[in-house]
């Protein structure tokens, strides 16, 4: 054990305010390791890394613990030293625990679950893997909507929302922990929303694509998301509070799960599907909870303006003193009492996201914002002295043209100059330019992505329009980066492979490519290329609970620039998802 490194921890953890009683490593009959495969400061800023956390340590058999991703520095000594990584409570090495479960929320975060294996001086494949090895679990939004390229790393997945399914996985492993790892594993596939990839067989057909997937034993076909159906009756808000968080001195609190918009390029909106809204006494206690502890509110949600009850939570904020931060917003349920909560709460930025620059292409998205929308969010924050904006814009859409490009200039322009007119206008204006990439289980599942050159020459387009103004920042996504991306989100088992050979050369743009030569990986068959509507996709025997025959009509509605209503509109008639009388909580 290197002394240095367990002081740097002790340090760490004595500069925390934790909400929550956590026992010693070796005090319970499962010791539980939640890792995430990043920094501290942004593990400390993810709820649903929480939420876990204080669900496993409310048990009165388990204790959780924490890992991270080290920094660059203690990474050194680690590997120097040899000494295996450990967890931030007990300094306790990560190999010694009974179970290792990755809450994986980004697919650029991938390698660095390789890279915590290894420090952790633990077999990156799971085939290599014995009894004495900890059972190596994986959960979050990119374990539910593809988990194959994780497959040669990961024992078991959690699909959907794992508050509840994570009770049931510990009673199971307790009562089978001594049966030997492959039972284990095939009695664990038998609990809903449990995914054991290795009772799976993939076959394929010459052309690459895939003829099959079929479970062996009593795998189900079909693994179901579980999800929540009741959020109110689970805390989810801010259990350790740390001011080197990535939201530093600020108390998370969730307002909402799941979108009703149906966005069709948003693997979020769809992955969580049903939406849900917290009950508004509940926030307004968490929320006095924070306020004691000295802390900023901040609100969680697919987009905190949707909640319904936005107007009158934020006037109990104003009553109380309570200062509040927002993770999202919708421009067109932007609100004037809801962009004066903001001002008085010191509020600095009103982030939102018009995703394409014509009506026409947010049509084809279906992104029912208007510019008459976008003009009032500008004009309410103008007038309420919030200095800066943010917007979020994809390229490389579905049926997108050249002037869906120059209507992001134009626009921006046009925002600038107007606000220029409202109390001397804002300070700056970020422009955020993202490649669009077609995620699992939403309507664009099928499509292909845009050709890095033709990104390149669009950002370099809007960059030479734009950057005359002193007032406006671009800030882009490097297009390899998020070829990247797009290969782990789309990609089957021969991507994972891929993934141990770039581990090997260290995981940069080089050793991306060197290993993509090396196995001769046919990129173009991931990214560039269209998938037929019967095609059996990666993620095909991953169910949750949208009809593949809604979004295929959601796909064709694209084509025709049709919008669709929205969850609320319809209620449970829409993709079938809410067929269940009662489930609808939206």
């Amino acid at each position: 054990m290197n002394w240095s490194l367990v002081e740097k921890y002790r340090e760490l953890l004595n500069k925390e305010i934790s909400l929550i009683n956590v026992r010693n490593f070796g005090e319970r009959e499962v010791n539980f390791a939640l890792v995430y495969p990043n920094m501290y400061n942004l593990a400390m800023s993810n709820l649903g890394f929480m939420s876990i956390y204080y669900q496993i340590n409310t048990r009165i058999d388990s204790l959780c613990h924490r890992g991270f991703l080290p920094s660059r520095n203690n990474e050194k000594t680690f590997q120097k030293t040899r000494t295996p990584l450990f967890s931030l409570e007990s300094q306790t090495p990560l190999k010694d625990y009974d179970i290792l479960g990755f809450s994986i929320s980004f697919e650029l975060d991938y390698m660095n679950i390789l890279k915590i294996l290894d420090l952790s001086h633990i077999p990156l494949k799971a085939a290599d893997r014995n009894e004495n090895h900890p059972l190596i679990i994986a959960g979050g939004p990119c374990a539910t909507f593809n988990p194959e390229p994780l497959t040669p790393y990961i024992d078991v997945f959690i699909i959907g929302e794992g508050e509840e399914v994570i009770h049931e996985f510990i009673e199971k492993y307790k009562k089978l922990r001594s049966a030997g790892r492959t039972q284990l594993l095939k009695e664990l596939a038998n609990i809903h929303g449990v995914y054991v990839p290795s009772l799976y067989k993939i076959e394929y057909f010459k052309d690459g694509t895939i003829k099959g997937i079929y479970p062996e034993g009593n795998a189900p076909k079909k693994v179901k998301k579980r999800w929540v159906k009741n959020i109110s009756s689970i805390p989810t808000n801010s259990v350790i509070l740390s001011s080197l968080a990535e939201f530093k001195n600020m108390f998370l609190i969730e307002v909402s799960r799941g979108c009703w918009r149906n966005c069709r390029y948003c693997m979020a909106g769809y992955s969580y599907k049903i939406p849900r809204v917290r009950e508004v006494s509940s926030i307004i206690k968490h929320a006095q909870k924070g306020k004691e502890l000295g802390q900023r509110v901040g609100l969680v949600g697919a987009a905190v303006s949707d909640y319904p009850y936005i107007d009158g939570l934020i006037n109990e904020f104003i009553n109380n003193d309570i200062k509040f931060s927002v993770s999202s917003l919708r421009a067109d349920s932007i609100t004037p009492s809801l962009i004066k909560g903001l001002e008085f709460s010191g509020h600095k930025t009103v982030t939102f996201a018009p995703e394409a620059g014509t009506e026409r292409l947010r049509r084809v998205i279906n992104k029912s914002i208007t510019e008459d929308d976008i003009f009032k969010t500008v004009y309410l924050a103008a007038d309420n002295n919030i200095p800066n904006i943010k917007m979020y814009f994809i390229i490389g859409l579905p049926l997108e043209e050249d002037a869906d490009i120059y209507g992001i200039i134009d626009l921006t322009e046009r925002i600038l100059t107007y606000s220029d007119k409202i109390n001397s206008g804002f300070r700056n204006i970020t422009v955020s330019i993202n490649p669009f990439i077609p995620k699992p289980f939403t309507p664009f599942q099928w499509c292909n992505m845009e050709d890095e050159a033709l990104l390149v020459n669009k950002i370099k387009i809007i960059k030479k329009k734009l950057s005359k103004y002193k007032k406006i920042k671009l800030i882009w996504e490097n297009p390899q980066w998020s070829a990247i991306q797009g290969l782990l989100s789309r990609g089957d088992r021969k991507v994972g492979n891929l993934l141990f050979e770039v581990y090997k050369y260290g995981n940069n743009l080089s050793a991306w490519k060197k290993a993509i030569n090396e196995l001769d990986i046919d990129t173009s068959f991931y990214l560039y290329r269209k998938r037929n509507f019967d095609e059996v996709l990666p993620w095909s025997h991953i169910d949750l609970g949208i009809s593949n025959d809604f979004l295929k009509r959601e796909a064709e509605s694209a084509l025709k620039g049709d919008l669709s209503s929205h969850c609320r509109m319809d209620k449970c008639k829409t993709c079938s998802l809410c067929s269940v009388k009662g489930e609808f909580n939206g």
